[in-house]
């Protein structure tokens, strides 16, 4: 008995060896390391910059995506440091991203301790988040598609918040606040 379990612990710890294969050369940890070192950039428009993508930017790099055949990965977000990690994984590995705000995830961001009787810390929660991506997303040398998720009935004030905001956005800075909302 003690010899099997001792063969188990041996084969097993050969497993992770650096010089162990197995014959497998194709392992997750060997993909990611190959991927990390190799961006996957698509061939994006002239129009699509580093930044928030909006307009006809967003037309041209939706249709690029649909043409070359890729997707572009969406994440729904609760913090500064998500939104973060999605833009560092798509300059890392190759953009564009997707930055998706939930009605959640805005209130998270707020913070969950204040009342949204009436949405208004989802509002403002989601708003300071899409504020948060125009300042850091060039930094980051990323196209990122700044949307909002789902968006039930009941929740329409949430949307209707946003949309508000975002006509004010566009008033003063003469671009939209948000690229799309679903």
């Amino acid at each position: 008995m003690k010899l099997a379990i001792a063969a188990l612990l041996v084969g097993s710890a050969a497993a992770f060896a650096p010089t162990a294969s197995f014959g497998v050369h194709n392992s997750a940890l060997n993909m990611a390391t190959e991927a990390a070192t190799e961006k996957a950039f698509a061939k994006l428009p002239a129009t699509v910059k580093p930044g928030v993508v909006t307009g006809q930017a967003l037309v041209d790099l939706l249709d690029a995506a649909k043409e070359q055949g890729y997707a572009i990965p969406g994440v729904n977000i609760v913090g500064s440091n998500s939104i973060n990690a999605c833009m560092e994984a798509a300059a890392k590995y190759g953009g564009p991203i997707m930055v998706t705000f939930s009605k959640g995830g805005g209130q998270f961001i707020a913070g969950k301790s204040l009342n949204n009787d009436a949405d208004q810390a989802s509002i403002a929660g989601t708003i300071a988040g899409a504020r948060h991506v125009h300042e850091v997303a060039k930094l980051y040398g990323v196209p990122v598609v700044l949307h909002t998720d789902h968006c039930q009935k009941a929740w329409l004030p949430w949307i209707d918040g946003l949309l508000a905001a975002s006509e004010e956005h566009y008033a003063k800075e003469g671009f939209p606040l948000f690229s799309s909302h679903m």
